[in-house]
């Protein structure tokens, strides 16, 4: 990489990674029984222009690099100003392996599906104005179980009669809910899913690069069942991949980014992400009542506390 790449190449990483935080840390912070995930190190550095030099500026770009930075600009410029996108976002991190897919519009509609670890595996719906609902996995309820058993027979016999009863229910979480009101097994839900459902919230994080920024467009490849042309960028033994679709209009599809740092808290490894369903309608409807359980059922008063209590 050349001069400027070294103060400007940031763009492309940063706009990816703080994607995938927005997807995917109020859905795991909220569903999860570990505890939040968060990010340690707030907003990711945005793009430096301190330590340009008029040689830095005048230096002609290659032909893939003025390619690259064309299709990134416009690939975010579509994903800024898609009504609905579908987000998924697989983390490998020291705390094991961390995944979340959301298909949201930017009315805070939302559908999807989370997985951190055995007892946080579950589907959820975000209807916008209205309750959030999340269905946990029966083994992710067993695993709250055996939790629960490690904890003595008193919390074993609380913790089986909450799960029985959100066994196969989506658990309904008004809207407006405080912080203690995140379902998870010992999580204080201080982040809902809410937060990672709002698509306005996340695109508007997302910077513009700079016009001199290094992005190298690389030739077209298949990936996703599709042609795609991979955009690269690598600085400091971190290398970023964003592959955009190459036929019509440059949608970004997929991005791949090794970390040797701590970009995640708890050292996120690799992390890569889907983007699909670009401005298909988000199918947010509530459950039927007959599959919904009321949280207040389960934890009357709106007691503090995890959902389970384990």
């Amino acid at each position: 990489m050349n001069g400027r790449a070294g103060t400007r190449s940031r763009w492309i990483r940063a706009s990816a990674l703080t994607l995938a935080m927005g997807a995917a840390v109020g859905t795991l912070a909220s569903c999860g029984s570990g505890g939040p995930v968060t990010y340690s190190g707030g907003r990711l550095e945005e793009v430096d222009r301190a330590g340009a030099t008029a040689e830095d500026d005048t230096r002609p770009a290659s032909r893939d690099e003025a390619r690259g930075r064309e299709l990134a600009l416009e690939g975010m410029r579509l994903l800024k100003t898609a009504d609905t996108v579908r987000v998924g976002v697989d983390m490998e991190t020291a705390k094991g392996h961390q995944k979340v897919s959301l298909h949201m519009d930017r009315r805070n509609n939302c559908t999807g599906a989370f997985d951190a670890g055995p007892t946080q595996r579950g589907d959820l719906i975000v209807v916008a104005g209205g309750a959030t609902y999340i269905r946990f996995t029966d083994a992710a309820l067993d695993a709250i179980v055996e939790m629960g058993v490690r904890r003595g027979p008193r919390t074993a016999e609380r913790v089986r009669e909450r799960t029985a009863l959100a066994r196969g229910k989506y658990l309904k979480i008004p809207a407006g809910a405080g912080a203690g009101a995140g379902a998870g097994a010992g999580a204080g839900g201080s982040a809902g899913p809410m937060a990672g459902c709002d698509l306005d919230k996340i695109t508007e994080k997302i910077g513009t690069p700079d016009l001199d920024g290094v992005i190298t467009a690389g030739p077209v490849i298949r990936r996703y069942g599709e042609a795609v042309t991979p955009l690269v960028e690598t600085k400091d033994g971190q290398r970023t991949k964003v592959y955009v679709a190459a036929s019509g209009k440059p949608y970004i599809l997929g991005v791949e980014a090794a970390q040797s740092g701590g970009v995640f808290s708890g050292g996120a490894r690799t992390m890569s992400m889907r983007m699909s369903d670009y401005d298909e309608p988000v199918a947010a409807v509530a459950p039927a009542p007959a599959q919904t359980l009321d949280i207040a059922r389960i934890r009357p008063g709106g007691s503090g506390g995890g959902l389970f209590e384990v």
